[in-house]
């Protein structure tokens, strides 16, 4: 499979088709595995839709998305300028977006100042 040696960066509206927006501009950056394509499809959508929900922003302002090749897989982060993440452990009930992101990926985290979550997924064939 193809995938791309350079991080890509991008950045949407923090509007409701931003989440769909991600999904789209990632579907087009290169071709991945399936099974990574598709996780990452639905980690970066839960985020970015995490973002334009809770993150007190609207449109004109952004949610930025880069995603960079690491060592047998992908790096994403969805980077925003909102109230930032209250001390989210992905157990909380109210975290649902997180507890998936905690499930679904290799590694992952967070800081606030921006508001950033990354993840990481690892493939055989990344």
């Amino acid at each position: 499979m193809e995938m791309f040696n350079q991080e890509r960066r991008v950045a949407f509206p923090l509007t409701d088709q931003a989440p769909s927006s991600a999904r789209h501009w990632f579907s087009e950056q290169s071709r991945f595995p399936l099974d990574l394509h598709d996780r990452v499809v639905l980690l970066l959508s839960e985020l970015v839709a995490n973002s334009v929900s809770h993150s007190g922003l609207a449109e004109p302002e952004e949610v930025e998305v880069s995603v960079r090749k690491i060592p047998g897989g992908l790096h994403v982060e969805v980077v925003d300028h909102g109230m930032g993440i209250d001390d989210a452990t992905p157990r909380e009930p109210d975290h649902f977006g997180l507890r998936f992101v905690d499930t679904q990926t290799d590694r992952w985290g967070y800081s606030n100042d921006p508001t950033r979550v990354w993840f990481e997924i690892l493939g055989d064939e990344a």
